[in-house]
């Protein structure tokens, strides 16, 4: 399985919430990366917004949050083309933007 990256478009990821954000230009620079990109609805971290979940191989996804500019998609990129979780070492400056997955309602 290739590793690929879901990035939240809903209510507050993607919107004039962050008006200085290349919304669009994120999703390129992305997929320029050689990335597999899907887009989601709405993931429900709006607090964290914009938020990247990058899925690895068998382990568990790393949800990533505040990913509002280039510098930190190209750190994401750079990332999940080194291998991603389980595969790669997350770099020290990519911590900051890691989330909590929200818990799944009953």
């Amino acid at each position: 399985m290739k590793t690929s990256v879901t990035v939240c478009r809903g209510c507050c990821c993607g919107t004039e919430k962050h008006p200085t954000t290349d919304h669009d230009g994120q999703v390129a620079q992305l997929e320029a990366a050689g990335l597999r990109v899907r887009i989601a609805d709405c993931l429900d971290v709006c607090e964290h917004s914009n938020v990247v979940v990058v899925h690895g191989h068998g382990v568990r996804p790393v949800w990533l949050g505040g990913v509002l500019d280039a510098a930190s998609t190209s750190q994401v990129a750079g990332w999940v083309s080194a291998g991603g979780p389980g595969r790669a070492r997350m770099p020290e400056t990519l911590r900051r933007h890691v989330i909590s997955r929200p818990a799944k309602a009953k």
